[in-house]
């Protein structure tokens, strides 16, 4: 007889869902996941269980906190968007500290340590007992303040945002925000996406002194964009008729970088950062 036909034995349900048992084990005794048992005691998972795991799992992966799952999949009045909206509160949270952290350790690593010497490359010597002490001074807070700057947002200006956003997601392959649109079905705002945030695209505005680089012949800033292959993203901007303005070269400010221009003329950056 199948194993659908009288249950799952708690290995074999750990095997079909990528678990381990240990896991299974945990959701039992915290009353999350609770399965029949045998005459002799051992556990037996039913359609209804595998169907509530499928549920667990999605809600996982989301990162809701387990005691939040089990409110969640018991209690009638839970609502799923406020859960979200509080894991999505705390994901903020950690992502700001994170960056924070990321950015003092990154400038512990480059400064110059109290006696004027620099830390070797290796990682020895007599700059250490100075890094050290910097290092424990980043990791005492994170927190971030009320009053203190999140977020940079980037904003391009052009002509035709239409043609701009799909340009920049097609070419460049940045990934698609939203692309808002008046009463009379003219673009009036957009946005493209990396992973640590959003480039808006707005439309030109003489009131605010804002101009499309195409009418201006000139651009007074540009977009400089991390990837993981400098090299791959640059042969891939080309088959997709890309203008790319110089091929990928090591700088010796510690990239490989190359230059391209955007829909309507004005200059972007793709780099990687060299191996130290």
């Amino acid at each position: 007889m199948a194993a659908a036909d009288v249950g799952w034995r708690v290995g074999e349900l750990a095997d079909l869902a990528g678990l381990t048992v240990r896991t299974l084990h945990h959701y039992d005794d915290i009353g999350l996941l609770r399965p029949e048992r045998t005459p002799a005691g051992h556990r037996v998972y039913l359609r209804e269980h595998v169907e509530r795991l499928y549920r667990i799992s999605v809600l996982r992966r989301f990162g809701t906190p387990l005691e939040e799952i089990g409110r969640a999949l018991d209690e009638p009045g839970w609502a799923i968007d406020d859960a979200l909206r509080q894991h999505l509160a705390t994901l903020e949270d950690e992502v700001l500290r994170t960056e924070r952290l990321l950015h003092r350790l990154s400038d512990v690593r480059a400064a110059p340590v109290e006696d004027g010497t620099s830390q070797a490359p290796d990682g020895g010597g007599v700059g250490d007992v100075g890094v050290c002490r910097r290092l424990l001074s980043v990791l005492e807070d994170t927190a971030v303040a009320r009053t203190e700057p999140l977020r940079r947002i980037a904003v391009l200006v052009y002509d035709d945002l239409a043609r701009a956003h799909e340009y920049l997601v097609r070419v460049f392959g940045l990934e698609p925000g939203p692309v808002r649109r008046d009463r009379a079905g003219t673009v009036v705002q957009a946005e493209v996406r990396t992973v640590d945030g959003l480039v808006m695209l707005h439309p030109v505005a003489p009131r605010w002194g804002l101009a499309s680089p195409a009418s201006l012949g000139a651009a007074t800033g540009m977009l400089v964009i991390t990837v993981q292959d400098v090299d791959a993203h640059h042969s891939g901007v080309l088959a997709r008729g890309g203008t790319v303005t110089y091929a990928p070269t090591d700088q010796p400010y510690g990239v490989r970088e190359y230059g391209a221009t955007g829909p309507e003329g004005e200059p972007w950056s793709f780099w990687t950062p060299l191996a130290p």
